[in-house]
């Protein structure tokens, strides 16, 4: 008994498919999407920021390419990142922190050397994890609340959230809430 060779064949009734056709196709809808995508981003001020900070951040990574992270974000993120490495350098890996309100780091009485997003508990997590924060306002609330080991000092502020009195006092720091 003989084999058939299997030819593969178009059900009947539909003619047979152009490949031409449907290439065209894709590369129109692609012209379209790539038309609307681009005019979408003229329109939308979120787009060109985003855009202008990624290629500042391409020239600042081009221009030094010797840095490592922690410098290249220091240049970037300055003063924020410096107080946030302080703290992941001086607490252990297990510490839960009492970390600064909002008003610690921008007092309304004195400027603050801070720029970015440091006050914000989720992107100073991203530094310290796995080190826990606790805010003030959080207090009553946060099941970490009793766990604390550390207290942040920031603009000079804090000090009153430890037991104990501190002789030399700095702007910033961070403490351990038993001496």
């Amino acid at each position: 008994m003989k084999k058939k060779k299997h030819t593969p064949s178009q059900p009947t009734g539909q003619p047979p498919v152009n490949y031409l056709s449907r290439i065209a196709k894709n590369l129109l809808f692609a012209f379209l999407l790539g038309f609307l995508l681009f005019k979408a981003m003229e329109n939308n001020a979120g787009y060109p920021w985003a855009y202008n900070m990624l290629t500042s951040n391409m020239k600042l990574i081009r221009a030094n390419p010797h840095l490592t992270l922690k410098e290249k974000n220091e240049m970037k993120l300055g003063t924020d990142f410096a107080y946030l490495w302080f703290l992941k350098e001086a607490t252990p890996e297990n510490a839960v922190i009492l970390y600064p309100s909002t008003e610690d780091f921008y007092p309304p009485d004195k400027p603050s050397p801070f720029k970015q997003e440091v006050q914000n508990k989720i992107w100073a997590l991203r530094f310290l994890y796995p080190r826990l924060l606790v805010l003030p306002s959080e207090m009553e609330t946060s099941p970490y609340a009793p766990e604390i080991t550390h207290v942040a000092i920031v603009n000079g502020r804090g000090y009153e959230r430890l037991d104990y009195p501190v002789e030399h006092k700095q702007e910033h720091g961070i403490l351990p809430v038993k001496p």
